[in-house]
């Protein structure tokens, strides 16, 4: 995953800090957006980066970050939740306990499953970005 940023300072001599503006909802990154409410404002993400280019501060750059880790972040976050309600309503379910039972249990699936992925996430190693180059 590729994006542009500027680079606010220099930490030593390979890492960088980068400006990245984070995007709505709707694609738009410039704070105008009409569709709705909650993707008004666009804010600024400071990310270190590897600098194995030497840009320094106030260049505009390119970052790029391995596609692969966000998507297992994205996966992790939205689904692990969702896994194990089901799971925890199919159990129930096959246990032989009443309707509301069920759903009182996959409700108790779902808060596990969101304290699993925020326990996961935390102890997983941070996304890392590289300056790959300049913006054309």
């Amino acid at each position: 995953m590729t994006q542009n940023g500027v680079v606010t300072k220099l930490l030593d001599k390979h890492t960088a800090e980068v400006s990245v503006t984070r995007g709505t909802a709707c694609g738009r990154n410039d704070g105008h957006c009409a569709s709705c409410e909650a993707c008004v404002y666009s804010s600024q993400l400071f990310v270190k980066a590897a600098n194995n280019i030497y840009a320094k501060p106030g260049e505009r750059v390119v970052i790029e970050s391995r596609t692969a880790s966000i998507m297992g972040a994205t996966l992790l976050i939205y689904l692990l939740p969702l896994i194990v309600f089901f799971a925890a309503y199919a159990a129930a379910l096959l246990l032989g306990a009443a309707q509301s039972t069920c759903m009182w249990i996959s409700l108790v699936g779902l808060a596990a499953g969101i304290l699993a992925a925020v326990l996961i996430g935390r102890s997983k190693k941070e996304i890392t970005f590289e300056i790959t180059g300049y913006p054309r």
